[in-house]
Order: structure tokens, then C-alpha cells, then sequence
């Protein structure tokens, strides 16, 4: 798709061949027809001439308005980055704060683990301890039991 000063070049061009093509026509014709026939050519190049200026308003009438439009859209173009812009930061600045609230929650649960470890290795203590008790308990109570049968068996 061509653009607006592509498609006004293009008619400036073609409205230059057109004006040549016409004046050759104009010195060729004036050379083989009397006066009148000129006077009657000169009245339908008048009007051709007239509808190609017509054209000419028309077509920059038509350019004026595409550039506007095209100087509208820029600055819709331009709101958008903008506004693109500002949701990214406001996105970014929604993300450290999650970032912030996630480590303060890891620190949290952090300490609860440890906190946690710390009191299994208490119960592990602990039960470690009632075990040797119990295993000396267990030795003390065969020690007697052995005790016992020896003096039964005498």
C-alpha cells in the first residue's frame, strides 16, 4: 500500500505528463485545424484542465484529512505506550511487594521448622533418656530374676 506522499507524488506526476501531453496535443492540432477547431479544442482542454485542478483539491482535500487522522492515531499511539508503561511499573512494584511478603513468610516458616527440629531433638533427648532407664531397669530386673532362680534351685 502506497503512502499519502507516494500516492501525491505519483498524481503530481501524472498531472505533469498529463499538462505535457496536453500541450503537444494542443501544437499539433493548431498546426492542422483553423481557428475555430482551436477555439473549440482550447474550451474542452479548458475543462479537462478545470476537472484535473478539481481533482487536485479533491486528492490534497483527501491528503489534509489522512494526515490528520494519521497524526490522531500517533497520539492514541502514544497514550497507549504510556499507559503500557505505567502498568508495567505498577505490575513491577505489585511483584517486589509479593517478592517481600513471600521471604517474610519462607523467614517465618523458617523459624517455625526450626523451631520445630529444636523441640524433636528434645523429645528425641528425652526418649533416648527413657530408654537407657528402661534398659537398666531391664538389666537390674534379669540381674534379680537371676538372683532369684539361683537361690531357688539351692
Amino acid at each position: 500500500m502506497l503512502t499519502i506522499e507516494e500516492r501525491l507524488q505519483a498524481l503530481e506526476i501524472e498531472h505533469t505528463q498529463l499538462k505535457k501531453t496536453t500541450e503537444l496535443q494542443t501544437i499539433a492540432i493548431g498546426a492542422l485545424v483553423n481557428k475555430a477547431t482551436i477555439e473549440q479544442l482550447n474550451e474542452k482542454y479548458d475543462r479537462i484542465f478545470e476537472t484535473l485542478m478539481a481533482h487536485d483539491r479533491f486528492t490534497n482535500e483527501q491528503l489534509a484529512e489522512l494526515r490528520g487522522q494519521q497524526i490522531e492515531e500517533d497520539g492514541k499511539i502514544v497514550g497507549l505506550q504510556t499507559e503500557m508503561r505505567q502498568r508495567f511499573t505498577e505490575q513491577d512494584s505489585k511483584i517486589v511487594g509479593l517478592q517481600t511478603e513471600m521471604r517474610q513468610r519462607f523467614t517465618e516458616q523458617d523459624s517455625k521448622i526450626i523451631g520445630l527440629q529444636t523441640e524433636i531433638r528434645q523429645r528425641f533427648t528425652e526418649q533416648d533418656s527413657k530408654i537407657v532407664g528402661l534398659q537398666t531397669t531391664q538389666v537390674e530386673h534379669t540381674t534379680l530374676l537371676k538372683q532369684i532362680l539361683a537361690r531357688l534351685s539351692e
